[in-house]
């Protein structure tokens, strides 16, 4: 298993530097990493304390790597989750490993799965979609000593996650934020998240709550940088269920089996066209975008001799990877595998990773959309949501929630687009919700980005901030998601 199937992101010695400086513990206190990976918080805890530290790594590599450079610490060759731990430490730090809940049982090879962690009393308050990351962090928040610190980073996205609330609900039962810090750059060794946040917490403690701050790290200097705030920016209340419901696009489980195949001898009739990414879209209507070939079986169709030979080809190529897994487990039960669940697509759709501007694009066409979409089907007249989805005032929104990744990429959660909160059109004149939906026609039509300009300076008459504070507000994150991208 290499360090991505682990999570491991090494954090940059800088950023350890800094966040062991948070640190106010007396003389000789007990200090605990409980995922040392490369040992950068324990260098750094050596060079700047006198602190005993304790450390322990699940990935026996690194295990012994570091161990044959350390001979003072107190090192551990075991899982931190599942190892029973009776001492309580005076401090921890850590950056755990980032493993989304789909992916925790793949760690099974070392002991770890999600049931094993959920036998275990402490971990009961979390949601079933807990990230790895969480149930460190619970854990760690046990082992302190009251008024103990825990110093930790991980992705900032946790503040607005479902999941991130019961967690949240956790750690304000058990500690205090002291120290909340967002952090934009390069924090870690390599194509990692560019926005983290480092949290100091202190355990049993009823501090107020503290105010975030805002640094960058450009090269190796870390410097505090300026966050505007518009907190009444969006007067909005209607929540997006009320007026449109979101699913997927559709997830082939093997898109080099299925898209763009290559089978002779088949006719059309076995193929569908789909729209696979939002690059093959111009503008915000999918008539006239580049559609790939759909490789789509349904029941009752012949099963010719050359596609005979093409499905147990590949079919024998997944059993013998086991790769992907879905597939895989579908061939062992002896189910159809190639058969998929296509469905109707109608709708907008809303390319989820986002690099410049976004585009909630209207599938006019009628075609199928792969899973690089979500699908929004709306309960209003369509070109009214399309206007106001594509408007300023919902691209803030997005730009709040949305996880931030190297490279300028914003990636949206389908319960990011879900948090979104429209005007209520009720409020709305009958001459206002005219224009939106010729507005919405127009963008469709022309592709022409001023448009959306038209729609916001339509919408701010109902919200809080005017046109250009919103637009001001826009550019302002926009710049500093997109900084430093060539």
């Amino acid at each position: 298993m290499n360090s991505e199937e682990l999570g491991q992101v090494f954090t940059r010695r800088i950023i350890a530097d800094y966040m062991v400086s948070f640190f106010t513990l007396p003389s000789k206190s007990l200090v605990l990493d409980p995922c040392f990976g490369d040992g950068v918080f324990l260098n750094s805890l050596s060079s700047n304390t006198d602190y005993l530290q304790i450390g322990y790594e699940i990935d026996p590599k690194l295990f012994a790597s570091y161990k044959r450079q350390s001979k003072k610490n107190t090192l551990h060759n075991s899982d931190f989750l599942l190892s029973n731990i009776n001492e309580k430490f005076d401090g921890i730090i850590m950056n755990p490993p980032y493993i989304r809940h789909e992916k925790i049982d793949d760690l099974a090879q070392y002991g770890l799965t999600k049931a094993k962690l959920f036998e275990q009393d402490i971990f009961s308050a979390l949601p079933k979609s807990a990230n790895l990351y969480m149930f460190f962090v619970v854990k760690a928040i046990d082992l302190l000593k009251p008024n103990g610190e825990l110093i930790v980073i991980f992705p900032d996205s946790w503040l607005n996650s479902r999941s991130g609330g019961m967690f949240r609900n956790s750690l304000s039962k058990n500690c205090s934020v002291e120290k909340r810090i967002h952090v934009s750059g390069q924090a870690f060794e390599k194509k990692a998240l560019v926005d983290v946040v480092i949290l100091k917490l202190r355990k049993n403690s009823s501090l107020a709550d503290c105010e975030p701050v805002y640094v960058s790290i450009d090269d190796n200097v870390i410097s505090n940088r300026v966050v505007e705030h518009f907190n009444n920016m969006v007067r909005s209340t209607v929540p997006f269920h009320s007026y449109a419901t979101i699913k997927r696009g559709l997830t082939t489980g093997f898109n080099d089996v299925f898209i763009n195949p290559c089978i002779d001898s088949l006719s059309d009739d076995y193929f569908e066209e789909i729209i696979s990414s939002p690059k093959s879209v111009k503008g915000y209507s999918t008539k006239n975008a580049s559609f790939d070939k759909l490789l789509t079986i349904k029941a009752g169709m012949k099963i010719t001799p050359p596609l005979s030979e093409y499905l147990r080809n590949r079919e024998n190529e997944i059993t013998k990877t086991q790769k992907p897994k879905t597939l895989a487990n579908k061939i062992k039960k002896g189910d159809r595998w190639y058969l998929l669940r296509v469905s109707n697509y109608d709708g907008i759709l809303f390319g989820y990773i986002v690099r410049n501007d976004m585009r909630f694009i209207l599938n006019d066409s009628s075609k199928i959309a792969r899973d690089n979409f979500y699908v929004i089907a709306p309960k209003i007249d369509k070109y009214v949501l399309l206007a106001i989805l594509n408007s300023h005032y919902v691209s803030v929104q997005l730009e709040s929630v949305g996880r931030k990744y190297g490279g300028g990429m914003l990636k949206l959660q389908k319960y990011d687009v879900e948090s979104i909160v429209f005007p209520n059109l009720s409020e709305f004149s009958q001459q206002d919700i005219s224009k939106l939906s010729a507005l919405g026609h127009k963008l469709v039509k022309t592709g022409n980005q001023k448009i959306i300009d038209e729609i916001t300076m339509l919408l701010s008459s109902y919200e809080s901030a005017d046109f250009t504070t919103v637009k001001s507000q826009l550019d302002y994150m926009r710049s500093i998601r997109l900084e430093g991208v060539k």
